[in-house]
């Protein structure tokens, strides 16, 4: 006898400009015969408590598709609640997992955190199957698709603008851009967010990385000039190395570079043009992770790339993220 699916979504929205994933999630969830129980927006306010829909309904996963407004917290709740009553939790969200990685990474292994970091890609699940805190490793990411995109269709003629306006436009935009000033910045939030979830998932053992400790990448009017002369040969990459032999990168403006349990993690915009270093980049929306195992890259180079932004490719990652948790 076929089981009965039934799962809850937090973030659906009645603002057709918001809540985007969550409504790709419901229809492709209600298409494979999968009952959404209940869902939460944001607005939601009276009537039963979460703990009270999760203790009626007894939702297999419970999908966490909101936006990170704050640092993490609402997320975070959302999780520990649904952990405390046994249930799996699938989410894309980057606050919890960024700003609070030590508090959840006991619960790892109950929690598909896939789409959290490089969309339909499955970086993380990748780069855990190559136990990098085993061996000598240096890790090259594009985390932030939309960035990618900007700077590639720049490299394509484009201007700044013209990218920027592209980008909202495709849905690949953090929500609230209304210009390349906004439209960047808000990316760069989400960048840093981002490179703590692959420290925290990946290869954190007793420390962790927040953003607090990454620092703000917010730039300037002037400062997004600067990229802007700088055109197609920029590119925002994040760097993982236990080597000693790894040289210190040089970024175009403001960049990071700190140390954790042996691990030297970096992140800024690159000079790319034409080096072969960077010849694994992806194109157009696209995220990608560039391996070299080993001292020097001896014990091998690998390179896995796939879509990085937008709903179709985030929901991907979500449902088998659900499928493995819930087979």
């Amino acid at each position: 006898m076929k089981r009965e699916r039934k799962v809850a979504i937090i973030g659906e929205s009645a603002d057709p400009r918001r809540g985007v994933i969550a409504k790709r999630l419901r229809e492709r969830l209600e298409a494979e015969g999968v009952e959404v129980v209940f869902s939460i927006r944001r607005s939601d306010n009276g009537g039963p408590s979460y703990e009270e829909l999760l203790d009626r309904h007894k939702p297999e996963a419970v999908f966490v598709a909101i936006s990170t407004l704050d640092r993490g917290e609402a997320a975070r709740d959302y999780i520990l609640k649904a952990m405390a009553q046994y249930f799996k939790v699938v989410l894309c969200e980057k606050g919890a997992l960024s700003s609070f990685g030590e508090t959840l990474w006991g619960h790892l292994s109950q929690i598909g955190f896939s789409a959290a970091v490089g969309g339909g890609t499955l970086l993380l699940p990748y780069i855990k199957s190559r136990r990098p805190n085993s061996q000598r490793m240096e890790i090259h990411a594009v985390l932030n698709g939309t960035l990618h995109y900007v700077f590639d269709e720049m490299r394509r003629g484009r201007s700044l603008a013209e990218a920027c306006g592209e980008a909202s436009k495709l849905g690949y935009a953090e929500p609230g851009a209304d210009g390349p000033l906004s439209l960047i910045n808000g990316e760069l939030v989400d960048v840093v967010r981002k490179a703590c979830v692959f420290f925290n998932t990946t290869l954190a053992r007793r420390e962790f990385l927040t953003p607090d400790i990454l620092g703000s990448l917010t730039q300037t009017a002037q400062g997004v000039e600067r990229l802007s002369r700088a055109g197609g040969d920029c590119c925002f990459v994040v760097s993982f190395s236990n080597s000693p032999s790894a040289e210190k990168p040089a970024f175009v403006g403001e960049g990071f570079v700190v140390e954790v349990e042996g691990w030297v993690v970096s992140g800024g915009f690159r000079e790319v043009g034409n080096l072969s270093e960077f010849n694994w980049l992806p194109g157009g929306v696209g995220n990608a992770v560039h391996i070299a195992e080993g001292e020097l890259g001896a014990g091998g180079k690998y390179t896995l790339s796939g879509p990085g932004a937008g709903p179709e490719a985030t929901t991907s990652a979500m449902l088998d993220d659900y499928h493995q948790l819930c087979p």
